[in-house]
């Protein structure tokens, strides 16, 4: 059976309408998850609840983005305010769902309905950027309970499913980890003393290469390094702006003042200069999105680009 076969049965804003439907819920349970793993919790016990009074979130009141309108944002029982990250993180993962939906499902009307497997399998690779990306935001921490099994479900998917190929997948899995690990994480720490980027950022690009392959896992990394730098550079602008021109903006820049003055003691940088550090993994974790979306219309762009730069 064919897309074309389903469609009369099953009409296209129905399975869009169920996809958003979908991703919606999934991104309920993303904020959970986003909440209670770094504090070690259960993501399944106790149900859901608000946080300033204990008091269980009803049905009715826990609809995906709906209920978070109508009741403005705010707890039904001690008026407490919800972060808008809620809201947003629900959103994002519906309309991501419908975009992976039109990229997998409904992309070729003469698709077979193995189409319906390769959906499930890419929603889950978005779903699992989007929550290890907002954990790292908050947290500089990614989640091996993420990274590694989408490692696995990734070089699974591309030996029975998807197009890629399990050695594509197996070799940009490895050697990203390796890749990454070794440049980034040890070699950096051994010749400056410090880590570079964190342990969790080359599981989460050799996730992406199980899943996108050698140019994914490639387009990611330099996608998330530039956007990353842009970010750092307009929070750097933007402290020195509040008037903090001689300030330090890094908190490894505390250090190295402290040692200058030739202080012992530990120096305990404040929450106003922590806000400076950005974590990769988000930023890794967006290339990897953009590439799934629109990665061969970039691709193709700035080839156009750097050909007509040769040419002149």
């Amino acid at each position: 059976m064919t897309v074309n076969e389903l469609l009369p049965l099953v009409p296209a804003w129905q399975l869009i309408a169920f996809a958003a439907v979908f991703g919606a819920l999934w991104g309920s349970f993303a904020n959970v998850v986003i909440v209670r793993w770094p504090k070690e919790q259960s993501v399944l016990r106790p149900a859901s609840h608000c946080v300033a009074c204990g008091t269980p979130i009803r049905f009715y009141d826990n609809i995906p983005v709906l209920s978070y309108l109508i009741l403005r944002g705010r707890c039904r029982s001690c008026k407490a305010r919800f972060s808008p990250r809620y809201m947003v993180v629900e959103l994002a993962l519906a309309l991501l769902s419908v975009g992976v939906l039109r990229m997998t499902l409904l992309a070729d009307p003469a698709t077979p309905l193995i189409g319906v497997g390769e959906y499930f399998v890419w929603f889950a690779f978005v779903f699992g950027l989007v929550t290890a990306g907002l954990i790292d935001l908050e947290t500089y921490l990614l989640p091996d309970a993420i990274t590694l099994p989408g490692i696995a479900i990734g070089i699974a998917a591309n030996s029975f499913l998807l197009e890629l190929g399990w050695k594509e997948s197996l070799i940009a899995a490895v050697g990203g980890f390796a890749a990454i690990r070794l440049l980034f994480v040890d070699g950096y720490r051994l010749i400056t003393g410090k880590p570079g980027m964190g342990e969790g950022d080359p599981k989460l690009v050799a996730m992406i290469g199980a899943f996108l392959g050698v140019r994914g896992a490639m387009f990611a990394l330099f996608a998330g390094a530039l956007q990353g730098f842009v970010v750092g550079i307009v929070m750097v602008a933007r402290r020195r702006r509040a008037g903090g021109a001689g300030d330090p903006v890094f908190e490894e820049e505390l250090e190295e003042r402290a040692d200058a003055e030739g202080g012992t003691a530990q120096v305990e940088p404040d929450n106003r200069l922590r806000k400076a550090r950005v974590p990769f993994g988000p930023f890794l974790a967006l290339g990897a999105i953009e590439y799934f979306f629109v990665g061969d219309l970039l691709l193709k762009a700035y080839l156009g680009a750097a050909e007509w730069l040769l040419g002149i």
